[in-house]
Formats: C-alpha cells, sequence, structure tokens
C-alpha cells in the first residue's frame, strides 16, 4: 500500500551518495573469486548459441548447456544447475537517471542488508557502454545455494541492461569468464514490446474444502465476503467490534483475516471461538519482527532459526481441523516488506527458499487443512523488471491459491491517484488468469479511500463488477480500518457506508459458506 515509500528512500540515498557516504569500495585482491576487468575469454571447450529476445530488444550469445527461460517484457533467465544463473534486465529508465536505478536498486549491497558482503563496485567502459560493475557474497543457505555474485549494469540510451551473474565460490571464476564472454557478444536491438495479453477466459469453479468440522463451499455463481477488522493480532477479540457492525449492515462476514509476525503468539481459544461461530481465518505470515527497520529475517527463516515459531504455528492451525489459509509473505514485491528481494540484493530466489521451506515444514507438521496463498501486490514498488511478482512465484506444487490486492489510495498523498475499482482489477484479473488460471483467486485485502473521488460509487462498482466480470474471484476481503491519511474503513461517511450494506443485499453474496458437518 505505501507506494511512496520507495521514493523517500530514493531522495535519501542520493543525498548520502552525495556527501560521500557512499564511496567506491576497493578490490581487495584475492578476497574474492574472479576477475573484476572485462577482459575478454576464449573458450574453445563449449558451443554456444543465439539468443535474441524481440520482446525488450536484445541478442547475444551463450553456452549450449546453459538452460534459457524468456518472461516477455521482464527477464531473460540463463542457468546452468549448480554452476551458474544469470538473470538479465532491460530497464527503461523513464523519468529517473541511469544513477538513480542503478543505485536505488542496489542499496542492499552498501547496507550490508541479509549478511551481503560488498566486495567490490566500479564505474568502467564496455564497448563504448557507460557501466557499473558490484560484486558481492552473502551467507550460503546450504548446499546448491548460489551466494557469489557479480553484476554489469550497460547504459546504453534510455534503458540499462542488468546482467546479474549468480554463482558459488567453486565455480565463480569460470562462471564470470562465461559471463563476459555473453556481454562482449551482447548487441541490443529495437524492442518489439510484450503483445496484448488474451481475453481472460470464462471459469465456472465450485470450491468445495472439507474440514474435520466445517466445510468451506463456494458456489460457481457465488462470491464469498470477508473482512480484516480491528482486533488485535495474537489475541485476536474479534468480535468485541465486528458483531456489532455485522448487526448495522445486516451481514455476517465468514471470512476473517489476521497478521503474524514473528513475536505474535496465538491465542488458541480466540482461534477456536472463530470455527466455532462456524467461520474460517486467512493469516498473514509475515516474516519478521514486527516493527524492525530493516529486518532481513529470511536469511534466519531459511536456516531454521524459527523453526520453533513456525512449528507452533503449523500445530496450533493443524489443531483447529478445518480449512485456514496462509498468506506467507503478502506484497513481497512491496519495498516496504522487508521480505522483498530489494533487501536481499535483488534475488527474489531467497523468498522463494523460505516460501518452501515454511510450506515443508507445515507439511512435515500434517497441517494439511491449511492452504497456501502467493500475494503479491498489484503494483510493484520500486516498478523495476527485477522486482517483478513472477520472479518471486515458488511454483504451482506449493500453491493453493493466488491473492490479488489492489487499493484505491486517492489522494490523501502527493504520489497518490484516485483509480476505479475495474481500473484496477480488470487489467490485473486478465494478467493473472494468463499466468495462474488454474488457481482460484481471491481479493485479499482491497478497499478505498475517501479522499478524491466518490467512494460510494467505487464501492457499487466493486459489488456490481465482481458479480459479473470476475468469476474466478472467489473470496473478497475488505479491508476495513484507517491507515495513516488513507481512509479505508466502510463507514469512512455515510454514503460509503450506505453503499456498502446494499451491495450485501446482493444474492450473490448472501449464502452459507461454511458449513458444519
Amino acid at each position: 500500500m505505501r507506494k511512496w515509500t520507495w521514493l523517500v528512500f530514493l531522495v535519501l540515498f542520493l543525498l548520502a551518495l552525495g556527501s560521500g557516504r557512499l564511496q567506491q569500495q576497493p578490490q581487495v585482491a584475492g578476497n574474492f573469486p574472479g576477475n573484476l576487468s572485462m577482459t575478454p575469454v576464449d573458450n574453445d571447450t563449449q558451443e554456444w548459441q543465439e539468443l535474441v529476445n524481440t520482446y525488450d530488444g536484445f541478442s547475444l550469445n551463450y553456452p549450449v548447456d546453459w538452460q534459457q527461460e524468456i518472461i516477455p517484457g521482464v527477464a531473460t533467465i540463463l542457468t546452468k544447475p549448480g554452476y551458474a544463473k544469470l538473470s538479465i534486465f532491460a530497464q527503461p529508465l523513464g523519468k529517473i537517471s541511469a544513477e538513480e536505478y542503478v543505485l536505488y536498486s542496489n542499496r542492499s549491497l552498501q547496507e550490508g542488508w541479509g549478511s551481503i558482503k560488498l566486495q567490490g563496485q566500479q564505474q568502467l567502459n564496455i564497448r563504448g557502454y557507460h557501466t557499473w560493475q558490484f560484486e558481492w557474497t552473502r551467507q550460503q543457505l546450504g548446499a546448491g545455494d548460489l551466494n557469489c555474485y557479480r553484476e554489469y549494469d550497460l547504459v546504453a540510451g534510455k534503458t540499462v541492461y542488468t546482467f546479474m551473474l549468480k554463482s558459488n565460490q567453486a565455480n565463480f571464476t569460470a562462471a564470470v569468464r562465461d559471463l563476459n564472454r555473453i556481454i562482449q557478444s551482447f548487441n541490443p536491438l529495437p524492442p518489439q514490446g510484450v503483445p496484448a495479453l488474451p481475453a481472460a477466459p470464462p471459469v465456472q469453479r465450485d470450491i468445495a474444502i472439507e474440514g474435520r468440522r466445517h466445510r468451506l463451499v463456494i458456489p460457481a455463481d457465488k462470491t464469498l465476503w470477508g473482512i480484516l477488522n480491528p482486533h488485535k493480532p495474537g489475541r485476536l477479540e474479534y468480535f468485541e467490534k465486528l458483531l456489532p457492525l455485522e448487526k448495522e449492515l445486516d451481514f455476517k462476514f465468514q471470512f476473517l483475516i489476521t497478521y503474524a509476525a514473528f513475536d505474535t503468539r496465538f491465542n488458541f481459544k480466540e482461534l477456536q471461538k472463530i470455527y466455532d461461530d462456524n467461520r474460517v481465518m486467512m493469516v498473514a505470515l509475515q516474516p519478521w519482527w514486527y516493527g524492525k527497520k530493516n529486518d532481513t529475517s529470511l536469511i534466519d527463516l531459511i536456516q531454521g532459526r524459527y523453526d520453533h515459531i513456525l512449528r507452533e504455528w503449523a500445530r496450533q492451525f493443524k489443531a483447529l481441523e478445518d480449512p485456514v489459509f496462509v498468506r506467507f509473505g503478502n506484497e513481497m514485491n512491496g519495498d516496504w516488506s522487508t521480505w522483498s528481494a530489494w533487501y536481499y540484493g535483488k534475488d527474489p530466489d531467497i523468498f522463494k527458499m523460505a516460501w518452501k521451506h515454511v510450506y515443508r515444514l507445515f507439511q512435515a507438521e500434517g497441517a494439511n487443512n491449511v492452504l497456501f496463498v502467493f500475494n503479491p501486490h498489484d503494483r510493484s514498488f520500486p516498478n523495476f523488471k527485477w522486482n517483478n511478482y513472477l520472479l518471486y512465484y515458488p511454483g504451482d506444487q506449493t500453491v493453493d491459491w493466488i491473492g490479488l490486492t489492489g487499493y484505491n489510495n486517492g489522494t490523501s498523498h502527493a504520489a497518490d491517484t484516485w483509480r476505479g475499482f475495474n481500473e484496477i482489477y480488470a487489467p490485473l484479473y486478465r494478467e493473472y488468469m494468463y499466468y495462474f488460471g488454474k488457481k482460484p483467486f481471491m481479493i485479499t485485502e482491497f478497499s478505498s479511500n475517501e479522499v478524491g473521488g466518490d467512494k460510494a460509487a467505487w464501492i457499487r462498482e466493486c459489488f456490481r463488477s465482481l458479480a459479473l466480470y470476475y468469476p474466478n474471484i472467489k473470496i473478497a476481503v475488505w479491508f476495513n480500518q484507517v491507515d495513516g491519511k488513507w481512509l479505508y474503513n466502510l463507514d469512512s461517511s455515510p454514503g460509503s457506508k450506505a453503499a456498502f450494506k446494499e451491495g450485501l443485499q446482493d444474492p450473490h453474496y448472501r449464502f452459507q459458506a461454511v458449513i458444519p458437518e
């Protein structure tokens, strides 16, 4: 939600640069494998082949025994398992400078977040392109983890081409030689852009999830409404403020959500009370210590240092014996989330390792009633290609539901803009259906600000559109709280509250979803 955060950080970061805080790091001879020069390397022991990325506009040669993946308009990824991974991003600069893009993207290297140790940085000229070069390491997270990095950022007009290589210490020198040869073959081309995605296909999806005491049933022609209402995380005590609201709205929210950080301990009796009242819970498990600045706890999580906390949660959720939704590391593509790749040298694989660690641990505890929800923000902040949500996706085998999150921020802040419901969700739904159409969707949290437009009309558009245009969105959760200047509460004005109450009367939303066995 905090889309202005990265702009503030960027200003402060560039001020630090101007004050001399970010000095060029000298190379320490013998301290890091590899060669800081760009000397062309002849390697006749392997065959090479050409790759042409027409979407982003470049060609290059790479070894034939490397695998390639092109995510149109996002990234080109070349891998040789156990040896190296090279991610290439063609970043249009728009209104920012190359320096702003490079330095903000690599702030974690300067700060040493996520166990990063910057080994060297310099600016140089490669084949006429002004180039930034960085080398760094981080703690190795198990056998096979590639934890030694070399990056080149080549400036070609209004585009920066980022080449980010990672390998291990044993193979780093050879991998850098391959990278140098790849860059020697690199040629920019006119980008063709990404073709329009096809229209979202029609779906008829019935949801039926069995529990020991309850079933969660959402027919194909229904959408289940949920709410995040003010409560006390861990202690919950959800009903104190929820029941009076439900009485006013003449509606029972059968789907409730809460948040948890590593310092959260759940009151199991309160969890049980929610299910005893024929409701289902979703928990946003956020991998940090609540409020700790620059908390890069994913490293410790992957190494098992928080397993006792995760296992306690898994056992409690298992003991409920009914469906529990877990939204791990939500909005990972926002720099307000300390589990974003921005804190880890732009490497989204660390998030994926953490996700899989949590998933495997819950499975080991037998918490088979837990459903995992992958939930990016609808807009990446910073909106750089290395931060695209697709790069964080841990794979179909460990994801049960796809979460959508898009807010109408209104105009409370200078950088905010008023966005209609369909302005947010029509393109997002179409894109997610293209990439994740086999999974059921939910809007995990959303709302509209009161400031900057007609919130009541926005709410009416939301209720009308969910019933007509988004059949794969089976659950929608309203964020019913004030967040700073953003008036997201549904009763921010009498008109907004009346529109919400009116929308809930639609038969599309009035049904019993949580059915006692």
